[in-house]
């Protein structure tokens, strides 16, 4: 199958409530694919909501993380990389924004339903410590959207196909 967003799109929205898990180490361009794919479904004229998180890059160094209100284009910092490691959190190397969390969750619940739904990423925070964005999870169960997009890491795939277990996977890291 052709990675490309228009194949990807041709492929799985002719049914409602189709999903695909978008994975691939850090680099791989899981973001930068979901960003192609959410413009080219705004420019068939279709409705695209949901969560993007661009990295937050100085002099070639991820420092922090962005999030995006997909259907308004509102921008948040979302997590700053910690100076330290800290190995008691769910997140070691970042610190995550709690009231841009909280927003992130509120932009969610917003969602009555779409033509793409776009969840970048499900990480440790929702998939192992029921934290985050808490209603991401119901939201994809609900299947409001002719097509649901979640980024989820390589080390969280299992945990999220045990839960969406038909949902298809594009390897990134596999291309």
């Amino acid at each position: 199958m052709s990675l490309s967003p228009a194949a990807v799109w041709a492929k799985f929205s002719p049914t409602q409530g189709n999903q695909i898990v978008v994975t691939g180490d850090s680099g791989a361009g899981k973001t930068t694919w979901c960003a192609e794919l959410a413009a080219y479904v705004r420019g068939l004229g279709l409705q695209v909501a949901g969560l993007s998180s661009p990295g937050v890059f100085v002099d070639g160094q991820k420092t922090g993380i962005g999030l995006v209100d997909l259907a308004s284009g509102e921008r948040r910092q979302l997590a700053t990389r910690r100076l330290i490691r800290d190995e008691a959190s769910p997140t070691p190397n970042w610190q995550f924004n709690a009231e841009t969390l909280a927003w992130g969750e509120a932009v969610l619940k917003r969602i009555a339903s779409c033509d793409l739904l776009v969840i970048d990423e499900l990480g440790p925070l929702e998939l192992l410590h029921g934290q985050g964005w808490h209603y991401a999870l119901p939201l994809l169960e609900r299947r409001c959207y002719m097509l649901a997009c979640v980024v989820v890491r390589p080390g969280l795939l299992a945990r999220f196909q045990q839960l969406f277990p038909l949902a298809q996977v594009i390897d990134l890291q596999a291309v």
